[in-house]
């Protein structure tokens, strides 16, 4: 048997959450490349498709017998095997009993690690055909599937997310022969059930190849990015028509794609005296409770429309428009009624009523991590303008910035906290500078998300997270590994990316000191202890917003090894540093700064060096170029001057023995070398330069 050929594995269940299907998929994937790899019967990996109620799996290029595998073996020493009579021995003979082999097979051979000769025999097992193979491992790699919340149905054994209606499993047209759970694969499946409500038989697969053509005709479209694709072309369309575009939303696109088995978009109107509500109030009520898009206008305003997905081919009716739109109406009456009820009260009313709000149970109530960001808010604001005026505002948008969580509609929306509480500081006419610091206070939300757009605002989320990571810090609630629950890598990242755009001179040092004192004795944890883990914490952001920025490895690498914790700096000299990147020059720069710390390596070094003492042509050429990098009056300059120092360098360490005899000349010269390094070090760590 030769060849290749195609596998296929459908499961057809009843309806699976969203949420457990990329997991599903992606771990049967893996586990199915590596049984294969296993088995030698390479691939070119798994395509996958899924749907609401379909897992399924495509392989290209198995091949249709496993390869023979070769298996040497080794066994007791010839002189065991052997007598002196040149005839095997019973120890001999058994050997190749053992491994059903005539003793002529056997040979000797000294492997490695062995003393002296061994009997070593070579077993040759056919391969077997690639079907039966599959018949075997399947029903052992779908029952080893995970998911958090397994399942029993009736009097069977067989835990799994859902039941298993139908199994489709083909290698080329052959059909594999499995059962799981009382289910036996066949070459058929089901498609839509508005389908089959006129087609009663089921869905034939004729080859492994038409598998998506003969679904999309029985109405399922059983590819995940083919359904984005179309659900994302179609609300574009539809927002056309009505002189709009869509409220971009990447998660609810892929939400919409995971729930419906056949991408058709409906557009929906809704009364236009709810535009009185706040756009975010909109947009999240229509996402969260009717999986809807928005539209708005060319001027950014939202219009009294909507878009969702309807899991059928068509709308002939109209069925699908009028239910969305009745049950979101009642929706936004919920959401009307919130909105007017928080409107009753001033929104500071509530700031005592947060003592009754839990933070976190050793760092106290949300009232308590306000006083500390009303703090550190005042420290870091008069660190930053002699405005009072200015300062007071800041202040105040501190106070009232955790007030929304007391709402009913914070209370509903829990993804509208800050937000709600700008819109009520809006209508109860604060000042603009503080309403907006409090709506946007929780930005960056993640790595995509723009930091505030308000220099209050900024401050006002820098304070309100670097409290929350230095006070978790202090109780000793760090991250490890990939467990981190409170999200204070996203929170420590938003500090490093607010300092990193804004061009703030605080460091994290001066940051932590500042927290930990505000923190005071609440921490359970020594300070010393806390200032550690946060500053390696803090250089890891650091390290990650380099990364993010787009700058090349060796750029990372080489700056922050020259320092990392004055981010201005950091950033021009990694902006200098990518200028110069493709500068062959330093790569000869960065051999000749490595042998530097080497030949600097334990010695007593000193920067002052007598001149008068160099006596080389080639070491006095270095220092004059060395006069010339510690004038350079910015980074730019210096890199310059550092790309013109690769010859110099090179030349030097060709014809001058730096380490003489002569005790004064010695020291002159390796002076003249620690100096050199330490304007390096002013832009970068050259030795680390790859």
């Amino acid at each position: 048997m030769s060849g290749t050929k195609t596998f296929l594995l459908e499961l057809h269940c009843e309806e699976i959450p969203a949420r457990f299907l990329t997991p599903l998929i992606e771990e049967f994937s893996a586990a199915f490349t590596a049984w294969a790899s296993d088995q030698g019967l390479a691939s070119a990996g798994l395509e996958a498709f899924y749907s609401p109620r379909k897992l399924a799996w495509r392989g290209a290029s198995l091949p249709a017998s496993q390869p023979d595998q070769t298996d040497t073996q080794v066994g007791p020493p010839q002189r065991m095997c052997v007598g002196e009579d040149g005839k095997p021995t019973l120890q001999g003979l058994k050997f190749a009993e053992k491994w059903g082999v005539d003793f002529s097979a056997v040979r000797f051979e000294q492997p490695a690690g062995r003393k002296e000769p061994c009997a070593v025999v070579t077993i040759t097992k056919q391969g077997r055909p690639t079907v039966d193979l599959l018949a075997e491992a399947l029903p052992g790699l779908i029952a080893g599937l995970h998911v958090p919340k397994a399942m029993r149905w009736g009097t069977s054994e067989f835990e799994f997310v859902r039941p298993i209606r139908n199994i489709l499993c083909l290698f080329g047209d052959q059909v594999v022969p499995i059962t799981v759970d009382g289910v036996t694969a066949t070459n058929t499946t089901w498609g839509h059930r508005l389908y089959h409500r006129e087609h009663p038989e089921a869905v034939k697969i004729a080859t492994t190849e038409a598998y998506e053509s003969a679904l999309e005709a029985a109405g399922i479209v059983v590819s995940m990015e083919a359904r984005r694709t179309r659900i994302a072309q179609q609300l574009e369309v539809l927002a056309a028509e009505v002189k709009g575009h869509v409220v971009a939303d990447a998660e609810l696109l892929d939400t919409l794609a995971e729930i419906v088995e056949f991408p058709k978009i409906v557009r929906g109107e809704f009364p236009a005296d709810f535009l009185e509500l706040p756009k975010e109030v909109l947009v999240t009520s229509l996402r969260e409770h009717q999986k809807s898009f928005c539209i708005e206008g060319l001027d950014g305003a939202l219009l009294p429309c909507f878009l969702t997905a309807a899991n059928r081919t068509d709308d002939p009716a109209g069925f699908v428009k009028a239910g969305n739109e009745w049950v979101l109406k009642a929706r936004l009456y919920d959401a009307r009624f919130f909105f007017a009820e928080d409107r009753k009260h001033p929104l500071a009313d509530r700031l005592e009523k947060l003592q009754a709000l839990t933070f976190q149970r050793d760092l106290g109530s949300y009232h308590a991590k306000t006083g500390r960001v009303v703090a550190l808010t005042k420290n870091l604001a008069t660190r930053l303008s002699d405005d009072m005026d200015h300062i007071d505002r800041a202040l105040e948008a501190a106070r009232m910035a955790k007030c929304d969580l007391r709402t009913l509609m914070v209370g509903e929306f829990p993804e509208l906290q800050g937000i709600m509480g700008g819109e009520y500081l809006r209508y109860e006419g604060a000042h603009e500078e503080v309403w907006k610091a409090v709506k946007e206070h929780y930005r960056p939300v993640g790595a995509d998300d723009a930091i505030p757009g308000t220099p209050t605002g900024c401050l006002l989320s820098l304070c309100d997270k670097l409290d929350t990571v230095a006070g978790c810090f202090a109780v000793g609630l760090i991250p490890s590994g990939s467990k981190d629950p409170l999200a204070l890598r996203r929170a420590g990242q938003g500090i490093v990316r607010i300092l990193w755009e804004r061009g703030w001179a605080f460091t994290p040092a001066d940051l932590i000191a500042a927290a930990l004192r505000t923190v005071g004795a609440k921490a359970t944890k020594p300070e010393a202890e806390t200032t550690e883990a946060l500053l390696a914490f803090f250089k890891d952001r650091v390290a990650y917003q380099l990364e993010l920025v787009g700058y090349a490895g060796s750029v990372r690498r080489s700056a922050l090894a020259a320092g990392w914790e004055d981010l201005v700096d950091l950033k021009a000299r990694c902006e200098a540093l990518s200028a110069f990147a493709e500068d062959p020059r330093f790569a000869s720069l960065a051999q000749s700064a490595k042998r530097i710390g080497n030949i600097l390596k334990d010695e007593a070094l000193s920067t002052d060096f007598d001149g008068s003492l160099l006596a080389q042509p080639e070491e006095k050429v270095l220092a004059t170029c060395l006069k010339e990098l510690e004038s350079a009056p910015d980074q730019a300059s210096l890199l310059a001057a550092l790309a013109n120092l690769a010859e110099p360098l090179e030349a030097f360490f060709n014809a001058v023995m730096v380490k003489c005899e002569d005790p004064a000349l010695r020291a002159a010269r390796l002076s003249l070398l620690h100096r050199l390094r330490q304007a390096f070090l002013r832009v970068a760590d050259f030795s680390l330069w790859q």
